[in-house]
């Protein structure tokens, strides 16, 4: 299965904590050989931003040196593979339409990419997603591009879950 990761789970290599979510949770689900395991180039961006935005307070938790320690951690990690958002063309168009209601354009990009070219995203937006199950148009569209595509959330103990199907989007239409 290809996965993408989305950014939250790459915070601690920048130290930042994640609440209720162990330290150890990517290390974790890198030593499992079961899949492919990819990141957004966007990810970096926002790693960077998220570092920068509480290095240049006064209390420094975090140092520049921090995070490019980070972001050389992923990019020379042979189990991650680096996707762009401007490997498919669809991805933009698609999040054009994420974006008529969720106000971050780097989540809208980074789904879109995961719908786009994997099989399934990590991460902690679950309101996202719900967002996304009570938009039948939308799912229509998503189970177009991918069929099978899956969310897997938080911590990873639960099932992943899938998209309503296209039954029940045509049954409550």
């Amino acid at each position: 299965m290809k996965i993408l990761i989305d950014t939250s789970y790459f915070l601690p290599l920048i130290k930042i904590g994640i609440e209720n979510i162990p330290q150890t949770l990517l290390a974790n689900l890198l030593s499992k050989n079961t899949h492919q395991y990819f990141y957004s180039n966007l990810t970096l961006f926002e790693l960077t931003a998220k570092g920068l935005k509480i290095s240049s307070k006064k209390k420094k938790k975090i140092t520049p040196q921090d995070i490019r320690i980070g972001i050389d951690a992923i990019q020379n990690d042979p189990r991650l593979r680096l996707i762009n958002f401007t490997d498919n063309p669809i991805i933009i168009e698609l999040a054009s339409q994420l974006r008529g209601f969720h106000n971050d354009a780097i989540d809208c990009l980074i789904f879109a990419t995961a719908i786009c070219i994997c099989d399934c995203i990590i991460t902690m937006d679950v309101s996202f997603y719900e967002q996304i199950n009570n938009n039948p148009p939308l799912i229509k569209e998503f189970l177009k591009i991918n069929e099978g595509f899956q969310f897997w959330f938080n911590d990873l103990s639960g099932d992943l879950k899938s998209l309503k199907s296209v039954d029940r989007i045509n049954k409550t239409a």
